[in-house]
């Protein structure tokens, strides 16, 4: 019985409008946490052989940057990772459907990224579109 009035309060208040993008954004970062959690901690990414060798040799360019500021060798990351975090998308990595997918061309993201981007976009004028329903409600009963 609670979710019932949970939801008109909802409704009478328009606090949903407020409530959506932050529900967008949680979904979205728990979508991309789910894919991290599932492939133990690192984020497949869909890649052709020509964007795989592009982000190959910017991460390599990376790291020869790094060690000639400190000084030391630099570590090379194992078989099939593309840096730190992301690797390459396989049969065996698990949620590839949730997974980095659409390719940009200047990034490659995820839903739970365009997930993650709405609501933020959307955050950014929810608080006025709440202000101005209120600001009509109350206009309307008096």
């Amino acid at each position: 019985m609670k979710a019932p009035k949970i939801c008109s309060f909802l409704r009478r208040t328009y606090l949903y409008l407020l409530a959506a993008p932050v529900l967008a954004i949680v979904l979205g970062a728990a979508s991309n946490q789910a894919v991290l959690i599932a492939n133990h901690d690192t984020f497949p990414v869909m890649v052709n052989q020509a964007r795989l060798q592009s982000l190959e040799a910017k991460q390599q360019m990376m790291r020869e940057i790094i060690a000639a500021i400190t000084g030391e060798k630099p570590i090379e990351p194992p078989a099939g990772m593309i840096d730190d975090v992301h690797c390459v998308m396989t049969s065996k990595t698990h949620l590839n459907a949730l997974a980095d997918i659409f390719d940009m061309r200047d990034a490659i993201y995820s839903i739970g990224d365009f997930s993650i981007m709405f609501g933020e976009w959307s955050l950014g004028f929810a608080p006025f579109v709440f202000v101005f329903a209120v600001a009509r409600k109350l206009n309307e009963k008096e």
